[in-house]
């Protein structure tokens, strides 16, 4: 039988496992929007359906959800306009927009904090008290080591982190920065 991938970072999923994996939660996220469960299926399906033609690749797991939540809210505001419905749905739509991001974004936090949990020891305690707003003398004399080895420490893990998360990494660590 045909096997379809789609590449999220380094790694290749099947696509009737993503499938399994999100469809559920794209209808409810849709359902929520459109109001009617079996219209939100049809637009889950065709965003998947979309999805499995393109044969796009995505940066990280933060970009491939980000692109399902927004592929189907905008699919859900093209169905209200070409049905002409209720303003107040295209107005909830753009609220659950905000709700969307916020999931995503705590999603991006939960990998974040992941991925720095697999730094090296000494490494992971200065990412973390860089969070909580230290300087890096500061983190110099907490931690016992030298100004330079924090900021060679500091360099490195931020490479590693950009390496996985890409771009997006600078924008969940930003305001720790």
């Amino acid at each position: 039988m045909f096997k379809h991938y789609i590449l999220i970072g380094e790694k290749k999923y099947e696509f009737k496992e993503v499938f399994k994996d999100f469809f559920a939660s794209q209808v409810v996220f849709a359902g929520k929007i459109v109001k009617d469960e079996y219209v939100a299926e049809d637009i889950v399906q065709d965003v998947f359906l979309k999805l499995w033609k393109s044969n796009a690749t995505y940066q990280n797991e933060i970009s491939f959800k980000a692109y399902l939540y927004l592929s189907t809210r905008n699919k859900c505001i093209d169905f209200l306009r070409a049905n002409k419905l209720k303003a107040s749905n295209i107005e909830l739509a753009m609220d659950i927009e905000e709700e969307a991001n916020l999931v995503l974004k705590e999603e991006a936090f939960r990998l974040l904090e992941k991925a720095i949990a697999q730094l090296a020891p000494q490494t992971k305690s200065i990412i973390l008290l860089s969070m909580e707003g230290l300087s890096i003398q500061e983190i110099s004399e907490k931690l016992n080591i030298s100004v330079n080895t924090v900021k060679t420490l500091k360099s490195r893990a931020y490479k590693t982190l950009r390496a996985n998360f890409g771009e997006i990494f600078i924008l969940l660590l930003s305001p720790f920065l």
